[in-house]
């Protein structure tokens, strides 16, 4: 499992949203190359059957009515038939810096679709 994290200030993450999305594309290159090899056929990793992108708003578990909720937070996901391949955590401190957190569940997954 690969883990790697960025802390940015507010307002520089544009640069590290775009390295999310470059994972993500890397991630659906490798596991197709290794399974489908669809890619060869049409490079267009957006048009690609069995991977597909999500990304959510996070909230506190602990959150009390009389506090704004903090939409700030994000979980970006990539799914491979259904299954979890990668996620990366978007998190704003209350310093106003923002860290993301990259987690990759490659070799289960191509382990997993071996069998």
């Amino acid at each position: 499992m690969e883990q790697r994290a960025y802390c940015v200030i507010t307002g520089e993450e544009g640069g590290i949203r775009e390295l999310v999305e470059d994972y993500f594309d890397d991630l659906e290159r490798k596991i197709d190359s290794h399974f489908d090899n669809l890619l060869a056929i049409n490079d267009n990793l957006r048009l690609h059957p069995h991977f597909e992108r999500r990304e959510l708003g996070v909230r506190r578990l602990e959150h009390r009515s009389y506090e704004p909720l903090r939409p700030d937070d994000h979980v970006y996901m990539l799914l491979y038939k259904d299954s979890v391949v990668a996620v990366v955590t978007e998190q704003r401190d209350t310093m106003n810096w923002v860290q993301f957190s990259f987690f990759d569940n490659l070799e289960s997954v191509l382990k997993k679709e071996a069998v």
